[in-house]
């Protein structure tokens, strides 16, 4: 045990070392600390924006049948409409939101489509009806809510110069340009874009108030913040005591939980690997910023931990982790009878023939779709600007570029048209087949889909799952396609699905849906298959080893930086167990 726990060591201070500094070496007043009487008021830690930015429809929803049709209530506002068939659209004015529902018999099934908003698209999330009378039913609708933590750390060079590193644990904002000169004129901080030398925001300073103002479309104030009041900022609060290993503790989700030990693990390297996470440096720009880290050995939870102020009930975005999530409806849909299969046509046009779901499924259906390339006519971007809300008729009519099956070249609109294939195989929503055939099964009761602008699902990115729920998927893939007793997809699919079926330009290898990758840990090299997005989003399991492991993080945009949670992170993870 000592040697593992010494190498994991090793990995952890070249890797993920703590490290939690200033901005730079050379600044004299470090983020968070109180300002010495004369020194500069603009120095220090500046943070804002963590409180909910809408939607504003939630809390309570009832629906009623009468002899005039059907009456909803929600949030103070209301709504009537017509049963068309089984099917059930109640609309609020103004755009506020929208209830689709199915009744089956007495019981009611529903979701609530709120609109876009700060985060982009529209998603659907779950309404859990109970009756509450004859023709009368109650439930609470739960949005995805919408934050924006911002933090300025300002300090000053030893040039005399002020320098500003901006930090959004959500979305990653601005990126790279996330460090700023920083001139001060009068009421006003001029922050130069460092690329130009040019001023690209001019912020309203308020020095008698203590604040700066931003506007993002909605306002946003920042006020000063020590470390204690700066949540989100640090991966953990600085007041905490070092982190002791900890068994998660159990909850009504489906998972088993019990002790590494227990579980054949190395307890002292697992908590070794927490520690130099919660201990990251919040303004280094060279390692991933880690938001969970969980891992299931045999079947049983034994790591779940949270940083930069997520927890285990907050909806995380899988980004392009959700298109393996789209292979998994598709096993379950053709686990409960649809009709297709990997060689089945995506459509009966000419101009498509010959290409399969098993070419969507693998990036390679020979259109001229490639995320990779800013240029190509399929790029995910090119197409989401569009002015059409078919985002599948806009993918059917790309031009062929090469023989299907030939070339790889990563393809959002393609995994996309597979929900097509999914929802009219199944003969539903993709959110209602999704939540019957998966969520349910999988004890999963708290999720979001995000929707395409013509109110289909979006099954190339962008689902919102608990982490604890989003390692369900590993677990379930490493039991043969069963969850605590419940087929979800047959054990065909799961080898099928995870087996090698096409190259990759790096060289690792993808399954239907899977990616596969051979990672070393000490002296063996394992192969696994994942499921990843962008900004670090991972499950990842490891057959071998009888282990799963989930990370989501916020590096949005950094492939550089999120890709060493699998080439450092999960290594070091998997040297733990034995």
């Amino acid at each position: 045990m000592a040697r593992r726990t010494a190498a994991v060591l090793v990995i952890l201070t070249t890797v993920f070392a703590p490290a939690r500094r200033a901005i730079a070496q050379a600044a004299t007043t470090p983020a968070g600390t109180p300002q010495a009487a004369g020194t500069d008021p603009l120095l220090g830690l500046w943070g804002g924006g963590e409180a909910i930015l809408g939607p504003q429809v939630r809390g309570e929803i009832l629906v009623e049948r009468s002899a005039h049709g059907w009456n909803m209530r929600v949030a103070g506002f209301e709504s009537s409409g017509a049963m068309a068939g089984d099917s059930l659209v109640l609309a609020l004015s103004g755009g506020q939101g929208t209830l689709r529902a199915w009744l089956h018999g007495e019981m009611l099934e529903g979701y609530w489509i709120q609109p876009g908003g700060f985060d982009g698209p529209s998603y659907s999330t779950p309404v859990k009806f109970q009756r509450a009378r004859s023709g009368a039913w109650r439930g609470t609708v739960t949005p995805l809510d919408s934050r924006f933590p911002l933090y300025l750390s300002i300090a000053r060079k030893s040039d005399g110069t002020l320098r500003g590193v901006f930090r959004n644990p959500e979305a990653n904002w601005p990126g790279r340009a996330g460090v700023m000169p920083i001139q001060r004129d009068a009421d006003t901080i001029v922050l130069i874009n460092p690329r130009t030398g040019k001023p690209q925001y001019r912020q309203t300073y308020d020095s008698a108030n203590g604040t700066i103002m931003f506007d993002f479309g909605a306002p946003l104030v920042l006020t000063r913040r020590r470390d204690a009041d700066a949540i989100g900022y640090f991966p953990r609060s600085t007041a905490l005591s070092p982190y002791i290993y900890r068994a998660p503790l159990p909850r009504l989700d489906g998972w088993r939980t019990g002790t590494a030990q227990a579980m054949k693990m190395d307890a002292a390297a697992l908590q070794l690997i927490i520690r130099g996470l919660a201990q990251a440096d919040p303004i280094g720009d060279s390692l991933p910023r880690v938001h969970s880290l969980l891992v299931a050995r045999h079947g049983v939870l034994v790591l779940d931990e949270y940083f930069y102020g997520y927890s285990e009930d907050r909806l995380h975005d899988l980004r392009s982790a959700s298109k393996t999530m789209t292979s998994i409806m598709a096993g379950a849909a053709m686990y409960h009878g649809a009709t297709f299969s990997m060689s089945s046509p995506i459509d009966t046009a000419a101009a498509l023939k010959g290409i399969t779901i098993g070419h969507l499924l693998t990036h390679s259906s020979g259109l001229e779709c490639d995320d990779d390339n800013d240029d190509s006519p399929g790029n995910e971007d090119k197409m989401q600007s569009q002015t059409s809300t078919d985002w599948y008729r806009y993918t059917l009519a790309l031009t062929r570029v090469h023989p299907p099956g030939t070339v790889y070249a990563y393809c959002s609109a393609g995994i996309n048209l597979v929900g097509r294939t999914i929802s009219a195989a199944t003969q539903q929503w993709l959110p209602a087949f999704f939540d019957r055939a998966i969520a349910r099964p999988l004890q999963i009761t708290n999720y979001a889909v995000n929707l395409m602008p013509s109110g289909e699902a979006y099954s190339a990115g962008g689902m919102r799952l608990r982490p604890r729920d989003f390692l369900k998927f590993g677990q379930l893939y490493l039991n043969g396609g069963i969850w605590n007793r419940t087929r979800i997809v047959s054990a065909a699919w799961v080898k099928e699905s995870t087996a090698r079926q096409i190259e990759r330009p790096d060289g690792s290898t993808d399954g239907f849906g899977w990616h596969r990758h051979l990672l070393r840990a000490g002296a063996r090299e394992f192969q696994t298959y994942e499921a990843s997005g962008n900004g670090g989003q991972f499950v990842i399991v490891i057959p071998a080893l009888d282990l799963v492991i989930a990370a989501t993080a916020g590096n949005y945009g950094q492939y550089d930086i999120w890709q060493k949670i699998r080439t450092q992170l999960v290594p070091a993870v998997m040297r733990a167990a034995h």
